[in-house]
């Protein structure tokens, strides 16, 4: 059967048009008909084993690069939601070059995820192989949103502006005022942004209205201190007669899980600044008024001052009021 079929493939070869005006690839299958048999067989088994081989390889390469790329974006939402890996010996942090075209801004809505895809991670409790850190990370996940690459564009608008002027204040007023705690602070960052975010509603920044000092300050209406000790960094919004305006937490731990992770070019007036990471949760924030100057609390006054942004390698800043970007 193999004899007939390899003078059937013979006589075509000879008669082909074709392969008269390829006389070398004519030649080719002319000399590997003509090989004995189990030296055809070998060979025909030996590309089909390499053809299965080279699918195999592809498929593994694929599925590692995939994996690979699912880890490194979950370490990136781990390291936005709590801080620094302190197991790694280098942190990587992502650079505008590698971010370009990525922002929030560039992405079609329908792309942007509307929960976050890790909060349904577990960790079993006698899981061995997991760091602190990677617990805190999956206990951070159900309250953190997804994050995006870092945002590349400045934000501006009614909101940012009114943050700057609201922050300046601040620190101008408080100067000779009683000392305050961090945590303080960030109840009063929670007044301001709230205030703030209305701007984009009325146009305008009631500047003097709303004081914010470094002692702790009322509120939010419709925000308790339990309900939002307890939202745990889910960052509600609130509608008023106003606007949309944005509700954050009142501690600096899970203020620093909300909004959107801002590359050091583009910080703004209003993004969110947080540092000096510890047990996972940074124990300072501060209030962009530009991209290298803040307003936070002095640690060792207590009082609100202006300082420029600090540049160690656990700062991480969040972009919280929408705008002009």
């Amino acid at each position: 059967m193999l004899s007939m079929l390899r003078n059937l493939l013979l006589g075509r070869i000879l008669t082909a048009g074709p392969l008269r005006r390829r006389p070398m690839l004519g030649q080719i299958l002319m000399f590997a008909l003509i090989l004995p048999n189990g030296v055809l067989i070998g060979i025909v088994v030996l590309i089909v084993v390499s053809a299965l081989v080279s699918s195999l390889i592809w498929v593994v390469l694929m599925v590692g690069s995939a994996t690979s790329a699912s880890s490194a974006d979950l370490y990136y939402q781990c390291d936005s939601a709590v801080g620094p890996d302190p197991s790694a010996t280098e942190t990587v942090m992502p650079t505008a070059a590698a971010s370009a075209g990525a922002t929030q801004e560039a992405l079609p809505s329908s792309e942007v995820p509307t929960t976050n895809p890790y909060a349904a991670l577990t960790i079993a409790p006698d899981e061995t192989d997991v760091s602190d850190w990677q617990r805190a990370c999956v206990s951070a996940m159900p309250s953190a949103p997804y994050q995006l690459q870092p945002l590349l564009t400045a934000n501006s608008g009614p909101a940012a502006a009114c943050a700057r002027e609201l922050a300046l204040a601040a620190a101008q007023r408080t100067q000779g005022a009683g000392p305050g705690s961090a945590e303080a602070f960030a109840q009063s960052a929670q007044s301001l942004i709230y205030t703030a975010s209305g701007a984009d509603g009325t146009g305008s920044c009631a500047v003097g209205t709303m004081p914010v000092a470094s002692t702790a300050q009322p509120l939010p209406p419709g925000i308790t201190s339990t309900s939002s000790a307890s939202a745990q960094g889910s960052c509600n919004k609130l509608t008023n007669t106003a606007a949309l305006q944005v509700a954050l937490p009142n501690t600096i731990a899970a203020q620093s899980r909300c909004g959107q992770r801002v590359d050091r070019s583009a910080v703004s007036p209003g993004d969110l600044v947080f540092w000096d990471y510890r047990d996972y949760a940074p124990t300072r924030v501060g209030i962009a008024v530009d991209r290298t100057q803040m307003v936070t609390s002095d640690p060792g006054s207590g009082q609100v001052v202006e300082e420029a942004i600090p540049t160690a390698s656990d700062v991480r800043v969040k972009r919280v009021l929408k705008g002009s970007s």
